[in-house]
């Protein structure tokens, strides 16, 4: 069975239970707020947000959808299979303009690919205050990717 995003509204049980338990793991092992998982879609080339958990829906409706070739870090980290770390606003304005542009608030983040045995399944994402530098999070994105590989391992196996 597919993991796509497009699914997640028709994955078993235990598949939909399995990404819900990821980002709430990943959110409290990077001390976040909020978090989601991003799966590509029907659409080639395109990752859709699958679980959102922590803020309202239509607050990152912008963001529900992001090209795999576009500029923002969820991309960044599926295309390139790396973590993305963004500490703060300063640094997210930096390195992804055209994505800070479009924040209602400052805040840091994360994103860890979801690594299965043969691919990458998708982005896990947290959102987090903001931290003075990159050493602060280190501890949390480090757990964050146990829980990115915990889920690839549950995706491996469906």
């Amino acid at each position: 069975m597919s993991a796509g995003a497009e699914d997640a509204g028709r994955m078993p049980g235990r598949l939909t239970a399995a990404l819900i338990d990821a980002c709430a793991r990943a959110i409290g092992a990077a001390d976040g707020y909020a978090g989601g998982i991003y799966l590509p879609s029907r659409t080639p080339g395109v990752l859709r947000l699958a679980v959102l958990a922590g803020l309202p829906g239509p607050l990152f409706r912008p963001w529900w959808r992001v090209h795999a070739d576009s500029p923002f870090p969820v991309a960044d980290a599926y295309r390139l299979g790396t973590r993305v770390v963004l500490p703060d606003a300063t640094e997210t304005m930096r390195r992804y303009p055209q994505f800070a542009a479009g924040l209602p608030f400052p805040f840091g983040s994360l994103y860890v690919p979801v690594p299965g045995a043969s691919r990458t399944y998708g982005v896990l994402a947290v959102l987090r205050p903001a931290a003075s530098d990159t050493a602060e999070v280190t501890a949390g994105v480090d757990r964050a990717e146990a829980a990115a590989r915990d889920l690839g391992a549950v995706l491996d196996r469906s």
